[in-house]
């Protein structure tokens, strides 16, 4: 069915302009080395963490089940 037989407002759709993707598909700089790039610098901490939340989880479940 036709949009315009349907009783619905009139579409205006910008037209989509690719430029901008395509540029960037184009490009040969990868993602880390874009400016905006963020890198995890302690994921030594992160893993620390992880470890200890789990054990104290485990703990818990532990001391709650036995």
């Amino acid at each position: 069915m036709a949009h315009y037989t349907t009783g619905l407002p009139k579409l205006d759709l910008e037209p989509f302009d690719p430029t901008p993707l395509y540029a960037a598909a184009r490009s040969p700089r990868r993602d880390k080395d874009q400016p905006s790039h963020r890198t995890n610098r302690r994921p030594i901490y992160t893993i620390v963490i992880a470890v200890a939340s789990l054990a104290s989880a485990a703990g818990v479940a532990g001391y709650l089940f036995l």
